[in-house]
């Protein structure tokens, strides 16, 4: 007779995956734990059952008054940290972020430049995604370097803008190893509209730990808050001065996008920033030390780490390995996760197929908050990688 789903069945499972999930190396690089700090209660708590429609002190619903005062604190303490005019806390994920930006900025050529998904662009930024689909731009994406096709390649870059004449320009990636050239773009072209999708790297930018897009020439920056930025799932939307489409993205967040903006968020996220700069200072440096420390070692155990700009491999999070002579992205990750060590298959700017890709990505930084070190990862990934070869 077929099992029937009930309730102990669900609380099983969930109490499975904890434990499961407890005991693995997880290294995805989008994924991060939140601080100590930041109990289950202000993440759990009676928030997560209300509405609250609209912005602060001018919502659609009674009951909100809590929430209110909450955001707005939340709104403040970003804008104050990033010496900025606006922030949006609603965002319930960076691609939703990314949603409003795209869909609000002004149309003129109806063009926009930005990173390929070979190269390590985001799905929303490229023509399957939100930038097309949904934002009705035409996506052409930035030439990358001939020696690293990690980085872009700037004078190309520069040739493809001057001929596209884009509505906007948008940096950033999914897979993640250098700064942007934010500088150079924007001193080329001082009148176009530059976003930087922080999703990766906004735990980095907040402690100064990466390039900071705003002093470089960025207009907005779009983010997770759960990456390297240790919080509650969700996104955030800043922009350095007040910009005459500031309404647009408001409209387009509520009514456009969202209803209710899952308000247990914001209590979480702003404990967060706090924990951050009251009990944190140095975790954004130890995680980008111990990813180019890490690299380094499994560079020199034979392993082909990707993107060695002559210093370093990384200058975030991540790290990218080529595992094409050992099976593949998809095979490699399978048996690490057999192992108890959790990566991602991710394709490599060369790689024909994203179903068949050559690499694996993978991010420290749960590993960093967790207490793990250098020696620790590699050691782990070193091991099971040789197993595999024997």
């Amino acid at each position: 007779m077929e099992k029937r789903i009930n309730l102990e069945y669900i609380k099983e499972i969930v109490d499975k995956n904890d434990e499961w999930r407890g005991r693995t190396l997880n290294l995805i690089a989008s994924e991060n734990i939140m601080f100590p700090e930041v109990s289950i209660k202000m993440y759990a708590n009676d928030f997560m059952h209300r509405y609250a429609e609209g912005k602060p002190y001018k919502r659609y619903y009674n009951g909100t008054k809590y929430i209110d005062e909450l955001e707005l604190e939340c709104v403040k303490y970003f804008c104050d940290k990033f010496e900025c005019a606006y922030a949006d806390v609603r965002p319930i994920s960076g691609a939703v972020a990314n949603l409003a930006v795209f869909a609000s900025l002004p149309h003129k050529s109806g063009n926009v430049v930005t990173n390929s998904l070979p190269s390590g662009g985001h799905i929303t930024h490229n023509s399957m995604g939100t930038i097309n689909k949904i934002a009705k731009r035409k996506v052409y994406n930035f030439p990358t370097a001939e020696k690293n096709p990690f980085k872009t390649d700037v004078d190309g870059a520069v040739r493809i803008i001057k001929r596209v004449n884009p509505d906007f320009i948008v940096f950033g990636k999914s897979m993640f190893l250098h700064p942007e050239p934010i500088k150079e773009i924007r001193s080329e072209f001082p009148e176009i509209n530059i976003v930087y999708d922080a999703a990766h790297v906004f735990g980095l930018i907040y402690q100064n730990e990466f390039q900071d897009p705003f002093t470089e020439g960025a207009d907005i920056i779009t983010a997770s808050t759960h990456k390297t930025f240790p919080g509650p799932q969700g996104g955030i939307i800043l922009m350095k001065k007040h910009m005459f489409f500031e309404k647009d993205v408001d409209s387009a967040m509520f009514p456009g996008i969202l209803s209710n903006h899952h308000l247990h968020r914001i209590p979480a996220l702003l404990a967060t920033a706090i924990a951050y700069d009251e009990f944190h200072e140095n975790y954004a440096k130890r995680v980008v030390q111990t990813a180019q420390q890490t690299a380094k070692m499994l560079a020199e155990n034979n392993l082909e780490v990707c993107g060695y700009d002559g210093k370093e491999y990384t200058h975030t999070h991540q790290i990218v390995i080529d595992v094409s002579k050992m099976g593949g992205g998809a095979k490699i990750a399978d048996y690490l996760e057999s192992k108890g060590i959790i990566v991602n298959k991710n394709s490599l700017p060369w790689d024909k197929s994203v179903v068949k890709p050559s690499g694996i990505r993978i991010g420290v930084q749960e590993a960093v908050l967790k207490g793990k070190d250098s020696k620790e990862i590699a050691g782990a990934l070193l091991d099971a990688i040789n197993q595999y070869m024997r």
